[in-house]
């Protein structure tokens, strides 16, 4: 009895499931460069700019064949749909995101964006939040400063955005994301970019040598790349995980907000903020699988040595489908609050543990 009550219980999970994701007719995403594509394929002439058809998310490229990939290689979750569902998504493919972008910069206006697309709509929609890597990697090469550019980056961490400023703007953009309606929201932790240390002899192909030289040459990410040193490693591993807390955390608040109920009214980062209205048939879900990825050498861009590759956008687009499972052939990255155990994000011991996606 009790095993068939256990199948009943998962036959109807399963079909509630699936039932959403053959009912999402339109999909959106506020993010930085990695959901633009930016530099994704990888080879020399690199293009130095922003690929939409290498992007995890929205790439629409594999026309008639919907359960394959376009001729770049990326089976994106839009993609992954059509191909659950056996016809396109109705809508046509979004995507504001912007190379550059920061949560505390830009995500409250690109909310704004998402909101007014998905809202002209039909059917159910799904916008997704990853952002958070360029508030750790826009700052300065020096740890002290004088002063920073705006009160809410700290000068005494390389003028990184502040964790209270960074859930403050994290709020109001889920207020804004939170008023559509019959809509999905994914909240993605970032990419652990401290796994970057990992691939300083990598050869980068727009100049002759390594990505350690590359970055000498080019402020990519400065205040973690520019030696890679164990303090650059634990600041930068350190700020990125404060912010993935703050996602986490907040995602649970707002997804336990009742249809019509109120976001809780809170004083962070200097401002009163909350008090947003959540529409009926809205529902939040975090994801921590980028978070406990780790990436290989094949995954990340020659170009740049930073961004995903075709192959990385591939495994962003299939890890934030469907989840993945840690194992011996897929690690994940320990999560100790010592990100020094072998230096740049360490293999977990855990074993076939399951981080899901947006889905």
């Amino acid at each position: 009895m009790r095993v068939l009550v256990t199948m009943l219980l998962f036959s109807v999970v399963f079909a509630s499931t699936v039932n959403a994701q053959l009912s999402i007719q339109a999909i959106d995403v506020a993010g930085d460069s990695i959901s633009k594509g930016f530099n994704a394929s990888n080879g020399f002439p690199c293009s130095n700019g922003d690929q939409e058809n290498y992007n995890w998310l929205t790439s629409d490229t594999h026309g008639t064949n919907l359960c394959g990939a376009g001729s770049e290689g990326v089976f994106s979750l839009l993609e992954r749909l059509e191909c659950e569902t056996g016809t396109g998504v109705l809508a046509p493919s979004a995507n504001h995101a912007a190379s550059g972008a920061t949560l505390i910069g830009n995500f409250t206006s690109q909310a704004t964006n998402v909101r007014t697309f998905l809202s002209a709509q039909a059917g159910n929609r799904l916008a997704v939040l990853f952002l958070g890597h360029n508030d750790n990697c826009a700052g300065t090469i020096a740890k002290a400063n004088a002063s920073c550019s705006s009160t809410d980056l700290d000068p005494a961490n390389y003028c990184k955005t502040r964790p209270a400023s960074f859930e403050r703007e994290l709020r109001k953009g889920l207020d804004t994301l939170m008023s559509i309606g019959n809509t999905r929201i994914g909240v993605v932790s970032p990419v652990r970019v401290s796994q970057l240390c990992n691939f300083g002899s990598k050869s980068n192909c727009q100049l002759v040598g390594s990505c350690s030289f590359l970055w000498g040459v080019v402020n990519i990410c400065g205040s973690l790349t520019r030696d890679c040193s164990n303090s650059r490693i634990i600041d930068s591993y350190t700020t990125l995980k404060a912010y993935r807390d703050i996602l986490k955390s907040v995602t649970a608040e707002y997804a336990a907000i009742p249809d019509f109920g109120s976001s809780p009214i809170v004083i962070v980062g200097g401002q009163t903020v909350g008090g947003g209205i959540k529409a009926a048939g809205t529902t939040f879900v975090h994801s921590d699988a980028p978070w406990y990825y780790r990436f290989n050498s094949s995954e990340i861009s020659c170009c740049d040595c930073f961004h995903p590759s075709g192959i990385g956008q591939n495994v962003l687009g299939r890890m934030l489908k469907g989840g993945f499972i840690c194992s011996r052939n897929t690690p994940c990255c320990a999560d100790t609050g010592d990100p020094l155990v072998d230096g740049k994000c360490s293999v977990s011991p855990r074993q076939r543990f399951q981080y899901n996606g947006v889905l």
